[in-house]
């Protein structure tokens, strides 16, 4: 199966590592090496197998809606905010 990303990418579910926002990324100097190489307007950074990284611009709340994944899986979204 495929997420669509945005920006007409989409990526494979067998390659994909994670799926990342980008505001979390900054919060901690260790990912530096993902940060530098983002755009001003990226959403969401994108982690597959190879250690490829897609960033698009592409809000992280909407690629969680197209995702082909159990709402039991979901480890963070709006409406369990609270329950974390």
């Amino acid at each position: 199966m495929f997420i669509h990303i945005g920006n007409n990418l989409t990526i494979s579910d067998h390659l994909c590592i994670g799926i990342f926002n980008v505001e979390t990324l900054y919060l901690c100097d260790d990912n530096k090496w993902i940060t530098d190489k983002l755009k001003k307007d990226d959403k969401v950074v994108v982690i597959d197998k190879n250690n490829n990284i897609t960033a698009t611009n592409v809000s992280p709340f909407t690629i969680i809606k197209r995702s082909p994944i159990d709402k039991e899986e979901i480890i963070w979204s709006r409406e369990n905010d609270k329950e974390l």
